[in-house]
Parts: C-alpha cells; structure tokens; sequence
C-alpha cells in the first residue's frame, strides 16, 4: 500500500472525529451529520479499498477513473446545496409568520 494511502486514511478518520465531535459539543445535529458522516465513511472505504474507483469507472464506462471522484462529489455537495436551500426556504417562511404575529400581537396591545 502506497504511503499516499495512509495519508487519505487519516484525513478521512480525521475528518470523522470532526464530525463526531461537533455532534457532541451540539454544534451539529445529529440529523445534519448523517450526511457528512456517510460522506466520510464513503471516503475511508475508497481510501482503504482504492481498486473501487477503477471498478465504479468501469461501470459508469469513465476512461479516466479520478474523474468518478469528482462527479460523486459533486453530486454529493449539490445534494446537500439543495437540501439545505429547502430548510432556509422554509425557516424564511416561519419568520416572516412569526414577524407578522408578533405585529398583531404589539396592535391588539394599544
């Protein structure tokens, strides 16, 4: 196994530390590190198993197995761009609702 390996290795262990980390000291929630956990998780394996990505672009019929990388990738963060652009939608909604009652509430006052 390549030292570059070991390298991956331990960012993506790092990585799931991190993650882990900010559950526990509830800078995340456990629902938002789902995600970035299966992401990591996914990375570890590749970094363990790296014949995976020659096998994935084999399927995918990719000539240049790194690209696979990248298309995952991207496909991961626009996943998660539009999930979290869904959330901000909805919280923008409760407050302009919120806003709105609180104004009723201030009139009835006077």
């Amino acid at each position: 196994m390549k030292s570059s390996y070991f390298v991956f290795i331990a960012i993506a262990v790092i990585i799931i530390i991190f993650i882990a980390s900010s559950v526990k000291k509830s800078r995340l929630s456990i629902k938002e590190s789902f995600w970035w956990m299966i992401g990591s998780i996914f990375m570890l394996i590749l970094s363990i198993f790296p014949g995976l990505v020659n096998w994935a672009a084999k399927i995918f019929g990719v000539s240049y197995p790194p690209t696979i990388l990248f298309v995952f990738c991207i496909l991961f963060l626009i996943y998660m761009v539009f999930r979290n652009s869904k959330r901000i939608a909805v919280q923008q909604e409760k407050i302009v609702e919120l806003s709105q009652q609180i104004a009723i509430l201030k009139n009835k006052d006077k």
